[in-house]
């Protein structure tokens, strides 16, 4: 039996997990963080941290810097094949990680895109919908039966997409909204105004209190309530539109940090693009 590794190459970071198609199931996962443009090279190149059998990088890597290569050697080795299934919205690290994987023996690399994803993609232009979209809600529709589902992914930003029915396949993505992650405000804010300045807020786990008392606090304080109120507001007309039981499925980093202020249904469910790597490794 192969073993198998799912990969999400995402804007802020890169995960790598486990697929146990035996068990149907993730294994360990792992995380290498990306630098952010206003970041110094003082963040680069630090040790990553392990702690038991995951690992988190605490340096901040350029994705196109084949330097987060090395955090790759620290992955567990396998006897016999290995298959990658890779998702990927970064066109420089997924660059950076083919070269790599295809110097490898005994290994096999499969590019996901929308034709793997079994769903119906019902937009303007289905071949400009990130991959990390589809595979989260194809496996948020293996997760839920209720159609329509949200399917919420909170990472650097935050898309909320509408799931309905199909007779032949797991659903119809419908599309939905994407709205920039706290993070990623605080960062263009502080690009955008010249006396602003700039947050690496990647650690916030909760909302701040009000109000804030200086010009960062009150950065932090708008831009987290922004998030949690534009996720509200469409959570609110989606269920307008349909039914107030309409169910959610949140995923990403930001999902705890939201899940609290969605009135229920709603289920939070981590590392949802993996599991959609492990859906398709499946079959």
């Amino acid at each position: 039996m192969p073993h198998y590794f799912g990969v999400d190459i995402g804007n802020s970071g890169l995960r790598v997990s486990e697929l146990d198609v035996e068990q149907g199931r993730l294994g360990n996962t792992w995380r290498i963080v990306w630098q952010h443009p206003f970041q110094g090279d003082s963040d680069l190149g630090a040790a990553a941290s392990l702690d038991d059998a995951n690992w988190s990088s605490v340096a901040r890597y350029r994705p196109a810097d084949r330097a987060w290569l090395a955090e790759l050697e620290r992955l567990p080795c396998r006897d016999g094949q290995v298959k990658w299934l890779v998702s990927s919205v970064r066109r420089d690290a997924l660059e950076v990680l083919l070269e790599y994987l295809h110097r490898q023996a005994d290994t096999c690399v499969q590019v996901v895109d929308r034709s793997h994803v079994d769903l119906e993609v019902n937009v303007a232009q289905p071949e400009q919908v990130g991959i990390d979209r589809l595979l989260a809600a194809s496996a948020a529709a293996q997760l839920s039966s209720s159609r329509p589902l949200l399917v919420i992914q909170a990472g650097s930003a935050v898309t909320v997409d509408l799931l309905t029915g199909h007779p032949r396949r797991l659903g119809t993505f419908e599309g939905g909204a994407i709205v920039p992650g706290v993070p990623m405000m605080l960062r263009l804010l502080g690009q955008a105004a010249d006396q602003l300045p700039e947050i690496d807020a990647d650690d916030l786990t909760d909302l701040p209190s009000l109000p804030g008392k200086n010009t960062a606090g009150a950065m932090t304080c708008g831009a987290a309530s922004a998030l949690v109120g534009g996720v509200q507001h469409l959570v609110a007309r989606y269920r307008g539109n349909f039914q107030q039981s309409l169910p959610v499925i949140l995923s990403g980093g930001d999902g705890m940090r939201i899940a609290g202020y969605i009135p229920e249904p709603v289920e939070v469910e981590p590392h949802l693009v993996q599991r959609g790597l492990l859906g398709l490794a499946m079959r």
